[in-house]
Order: structure tokens, then C-alpha cells, then sequence
């Protein structure tokens, strides 16, 4: 069972979680001068306002704005009070902001705050309400108030245009009207931050960087022009002169953040989904389903004190649970789900190679890397009918959590928040693709990165090494030693391997360990003989390497029935969201050893022997590549013109 009482307590909780608990505190006390105030602010709390406090002498009695950033507004009143922004910082405070009938709060937004994403969640926090029979006087206005959760959300993912402001508004005068409100959110937030909207419209950005479908890395006013980045960038989209600050072309730029990583001032915004998890947490009838890939298990306790390496899955989803998330699974599963469809697919381009058919197009690469998926759809579109089509783990969890487990749990899509802890960034673009989505409702409603959750797990109090073991929820939970392996160079192409080769052969294997696959040069080649099969691999990690192979293949120089890249060097472990080590290589080798150890100690090692994977395919999707997989797990890659 998840904890959904322990962030109430926290100082990091969200803004309706902390108001929601601390109202009930504020109202025993029965004390007309008493406020509860949350939100970005140090110590949030019921406080009591004296005589004459100004706004700015109230956000300083709760210990200021978190991270010392600039105060942009404030909300009174749970639901529609008065709204306030910077102008209003030294005006004596006026008590009738607060709506009548309902307990005092005050939330407080800083810079880091998106409006969009803060008028969403509110209205998707209010529509909870109503739907719990709270707040009836909102019943009148249900309709209009879905619809302007529907037209925030278009806003948030790039789709809506200028008439759809227009539309906020008409509905919000219909609320305003019909319920006799002195004071209305979303026509206050028009009316102050109409510019921020607009470029949410227009030009597709959220300054903020809370709006993943709107997400692109800038670089900020600290960068002090060292050039890490640019040095490390692997597809040279960082340009700029010593002691002066750089910029990034996002249109050449594949997220794989590795300029994040090597960035030793922290100037570089990969945007930050933590508040989107927390307010989820606390909204009314949304259930926050979580999936943790492979790499983060063996990095994330690096932060608490544990060894480069160690696995603390357990831990991690006693945390989470700790948290408040209903359900934790693991990408893992998913990775064995994706194995099933890659290696059926590595077969059957092999089977129709050995046969003679010259149409057959090899080498076949792995697709799990969405950073490489980012550079091959913009500097190789010839190669687009290289990649397997299959899905990677993270897009084929939420599709099967979205589309078939929550069916089966009686819950919509729209009441499931998906969320993916990553060690890479690049799933948060992968996140926002449009063709892993139904209409507006995405399969990975965001991303959290390792880094994220660390900050997360420490502003919350929670403590790895204090927090009880817990076992993943199934049936999406329990995997094979083939999808732990994912998280490591050369470990997918191990993985697809496995399986392809038990297929053909239609024999067991008792080594399954291919060392030839293994190894830290960044481009490597490996010859496999099984039995009657002869392999040729290339295996790359980071993407100038990638550039080598795929030039040598396009030459017709090189030759191989599969190959795998990944973007980061060293692979997953290794990816931009992890936390950064200071000897760099020491830990990726610990990291990919921590993996490999999980391996041999299961007793499942091969995806097509996980007991859940094969229940879903004689349940929902008959067998590998068959027509329900096809339209379920399999996706297309398109040409990108720089």
C-alpha cells in the first residue's frame, strides 16, 4: 500500500497536498488571522498574518522562496480567491481575496513555475473534487470546467492556438457568472501572464521547462564558458567562445545530455518534472503508476552513501511507495517484452538472409536509444529501414499499463498518471513524441530522471538507507536477467541474442553469457558462432562512434546481421540523467558489474521464460510479431530535415 499521509509532511510537498493537510490545522484553531501557506516556499505552514503584513512580509515569515528564486505569484483561496502577482509584493493584504465559506491558504508560485502547468493541475485538482462530491457548488459548472482542463492541456502540449484563449475565456466569464465569483484563476492568469501563454502557443516554449511536450535544453546566464559542453557534445550543436556563454541548436541537438553531465555549474536547463509527480500525488482519483529502468537501480544509491553498483530496487520502491506512488513496476519487464519483439524479428530477417532472399535488409539495429533514434532520423535517413520497429522498453510499459492493465483495473486512461524514472534525458523527447499517444493522452505522461528523483527522495526526508525493502507490484513487475542487462553497453544485443538464437536453434543454451559483446571500446565488432550460426555484431556506444559504424556500413565497408548503439557512453549507466561521478569510468564499469550480477543470480535469464510475458502474448497479443503486437508494440521513425 503506498503512504499517500508521509508528503503531507514534507517541506517539497505539493502545493494542494500541503494546503489540503494543513487547512484541517488551520481551521481547529479557528482563527480569522490564521493562513496556511505552502507552495515554493521553505516552511510552509499555518501561520498567523499580524496586523498590516504585506505579501513580501508573509512569503518571509515561511522562510522565503525555495531555491532563492523570483516570486512570480500567489493564489488565495482553495478554490478561485484572489490572485496576485510582483506588483502586489507590498500592498497590505486584503482579507476579502479569500473566498468566502472555505479555510484561508495562500500558494505561492516562484519563476519556476509554469502557469499552464500550475492553472492544469488546480482545475484537474478541482475537478477530483467535484467528482469526490466536494465543493457542489461547482456540479452548475462542471462542463465548463473540463473543458478548460482540456483546452490547458492542448496548451501544455503545443496543440492549441490563439482561439482556444479566447474559448478560456468565455468559459471562465460563464463560471464567473454563474457562480457570482469575485475573483477567477484562469482569467487572472490571461490577464497577467498573457505572454507566457502566447509563447506556450506560438512559439512552443515554457520558460519554465515544466511542459515536457514543449521541452528543448538552453543553456542559462551561469555558464562560464568553459567549453565542457561543447567538448563532450556528440553531435556538435554547442557553439560559443572561451569565457563567453554558449548556446545549443536544438534542431541538431539529440537530448542525450551529456553536456548536463559534464557541465560543472549546473548552466544547462534540461527542464524539471518533480512538482509535475508531487501534484499528481496529491490530485483526487488520479493513480500514479511508476516504471524504474534497469540503469537506475545501480546509480541511484551512489547519492545515499551505497556502493557504485549496488542494487537497491527494493529500496527504491519502498521510497516511492513511501511517497505516495499507488503502483511501482519495472522497465525491465517491459525490456523483456521488447526482446520478444526484436529477436522475432531479428529471426525472421535472418531466416530470409540464410535462404538467399536479397531483399532483406541487415543489419537490423536495436531501438531503444531515443537519442539515437533523434540522430539517425536526422544524419541517416537513408538507414530509417535499418532500426527494429519495436518500441523501447519505456513506450511498451505505459502502452501495455495505459491500454491493457488499467483496463483490466476497472481505471481510464485519463485517471492513470504514467510515469518513467529514466537515467536518460532523452526520454523526456521520447515522452513527447506524438506517435506514442492516443489524441492528447500520451503513453508516458513525463519523465522523471535519477538525478530528479535523488533531489525528490533528500527535500522529502527520505533516506534509502532507512526506507523497508518492498517488492514490485505485478503482474508488470517481475523480469528476466535478458531485460536487467539493458541498462549496459552491448547488453540489448546480448539480450536479443539469447532468445534469436534459442528460436532458430530450437535448443537451450547453457552459456548465455556472451562475452565477445562486452567491452568499453566505443565501436567494437564480434563474431558469434553457435551451432550453425554465424554472427557478425557491432556494438557502439556514444554517438561519434555511432557516426564511424553506420559511415562504414553506408560504404559498404562493413558488414553485420545486428548491431546495437547507445548514446551515452558506457550506456544507460551511463546516461545524462545519472548522478555525476568523479571517476567517471570506475563507476560505470561498477554500475554495469552491479547489472550483471543481477543477471547471474536469477533464475530467469532469457525474456521469452518470464511467466508474465508469455501470459500477455496467450492473452492479448497471440504471439511476436503478430498483428495485435504490430498495431500494440511497434512504432515508425521518420526522416527529420535539419
Amino acid at each position: 500500500m503506498s503512504d499517500k499521509g508521509f508528503i503531507l509532511q514534507s517541506s517539497y510537498g505539493s502545493v494542494f497536498s500541503v494546503v489540503e493537510d494543513l487547512e484541517g490545522k488551520a481551521s481547529e484553531q479557528n482563527n480569522e488571522k490564521l493562513v496556511t501557506v505552502a507552495g515554493r516556499v521553505n516552511n510552509p505552514g499555518a501561520i498567523e498574518i499580524p496586523e498590516n503584513s504585506t505579501l513580501r512580509d508573509v512569503i518571509g515569515l515561511v522562510g522565503g522562496i525555495k531555491n532563492k528564486k523570483e516570486f512570480k505569484a500567489a493564489q488565495f483561496g482553495l478554490p478561485f480567491g484572489g490572485f496576485l502577482t510582483a506588483k502586489s509584493l507590498d500592498k497590505v493584504i486584503d482579507f476579502s481575496l479569500f473566498p468566502e465559506g472555505v479555510d484561508k491558504n495562500i500558494i505561492i508560485l516562484s519563476e519556476e513555475d509554469c502557469i499552464i502547468t500550475f492553472a492544469k493541475f488546480y482545475i484537474e485538482f478541482l475537478i477530483g473534487k467535484i467528482k469526490n462530491s466536494e465543493y457542489e457548488q461547482y456540479l452548475a459548472v462542471q462542463d465548463e470546467i473540463e473543458r478548460i482542463w482540456r483546452i490547458l492541456d492542448r496548451i501544455s502540449k503545443g496543440k492549441a492556438t490563439m482561439r482556444d484563449v479566447y474559448l478560456l475565456r468565455y468559459l471562465s466569464d460563464n463560471i464567473k457568472t454563474k457562480l457570482n465569483q469575485k475573483h477567477n484563476l484562469i482569467l487572472e492568469s490571461i490577464e497577467q501572464f498573457y505572454h507566457e501563454i502566447e509563447e506556450h502557443i506560438e512559439e512552443h516554449k515554457c520558460p519554465a521547462g515544466e511542459c515536457i511536450h514543449l521541452l528543448k535544453f538552453r543553456i542559462t546566464d551561469k555558464c562560464i564558458g568553459c567549453t565542457a559542453c561543447a567538448r563532450v557534445c556528440p553531435v556538435k550543436c554547442i557553439d560559443g567562445k572561451l569565457k563567453e556563454k554558449h548556446e545549443i541548436d536544438n534542431d541538431r541537438c539529440t537530448h542525450c545530455g551529456q553536456c548536463v553531465a559534464a557541465c560543472p555549474v549546473g548552466a544547462i536547463f534540461e527542464g524539471d518534472h518533480t512538482l509535475n509527480l508531487l501534484r499528481d500525488l496529491a490530485t483526487p482519483n488520479k493513480k500514479v503508476v511508476v516504471q524504474i529502468a534497469p540503469a537506475v537501480r545501480v546509480a541511484i544509491g551512489e547519492a545515499f552513501g551505497f556502493e557504485a553498483g549496488t542494487n537497491v530496487e527494493k529500496k527504491l520502491v519502498g521510497a516511492l511507495k513511501k511517497l505516495g506512488v499507488d503502483y511501482v513496476f519495472d522497465t525491465t519487464w517491459a525490456a523483456d517484452m521488447t526482446i520478444m519483439e526484436e529477436a522475432a524479428e531479428f529471426q525472421e530477417r535472418l531466416e530470409r538472409y540464410y535462404k538467399g532472399d536479397d531483399t532483406v535488409k541487415l543489419p537490423i539495429l536495436t531501438s531503444c536509444c531515443p537519442a539515437w533514434v533523434k540522430f539517425i532520423e536526422q544524419n541517416y535517413p537513408d538507414m530509417m529501414d535499418v532500426p527494429s520497429t519495436a518500441k523501447s522498453p519505456m513506450e511498451i510499459f505505459s502502452t501495455i499499463a495505459k491500454d491493457i492493465w488499467a483496463k483490466e483495473q476497472g481505471f481510464t486512461r485519463e485517471e492513470i498518471a504514467s510515469v518513467a524514472i529514466m537515467p536518460c534525458l532523452a526520454k523526456k523527447y521520447e515522452a513527447a513524441r506524438p506517435e506514442f499517444s492516443r489524441g492528447d493522452n500520451y503513453d508516458t505522461d513525463y519523465v522523471i530522471s535519477t538525478r530528479e528523483l535523488i533531489k525528490i527522495f533528500k527535500e522529502s526526508g527520505i533516506d534509502l538507507n532507512e526506507v523497508e525493502d518492498m517488492e514490485f507490484d505485478n503482474p508488470l513487475g517481475q523480469y528476466s536477467g535478458a531485460g536487467i542487462i539493458f541498462g549496459r553497453t552491448g547488453g540489448v544485443i546480448e539480450a536479443a541474442t539469447r532468445t534469436t538464437v534459442e528460436m532458430i536453434t530450437g535448443t537451450h543454451l547453457d552459456n548465455i553469457e556472451f562475452t565477445e559483446l562486452r567491452g568499453w571500446e566505443g565501436f567494437r565488432v564480434a563474431e558469434l558462432t553457435i551451432g550453425h550460426i554465424e554472427l557478425r555484431i557491432g556494438v557502439a556506444h556514444g554517438l561519434e562512434e555511432a557516426a564511424k559504424m553506420l559511415d562504414k556500413i553506408r560504404a559498404g565497408e562493413e558488414f553485420f546481421h545486428a548491431i546495437e548503439i547507445m548514446a551515452c557512453k558506457g550506456g544507460c549507466i551511463g546516461g545524462g540523467g545519472q548522478p555525476k561521478a568523479l571517476k567517471k569510468q570506475i563507476t560505470l564499469e561498477k554500475r554495469a558489474e552491479g547489472l550483471n550480477n543481477i543477471d547471474r543470480g536469477l533464475e530467469i535469464r532469457r525474456s521469452h521464460e518470464n511467466p508474465y510475458v508469455k501470459a500477455m502474448y496467450e492473452k492479448y497479443l497471440d504471439y511476436p510479431l503478430s498483428h495485435k503486437a504490430h498495431e500494440l508494440l511497434h512504432t515508425k521513425y521518420f526522416p527529420k530535415i535539419k
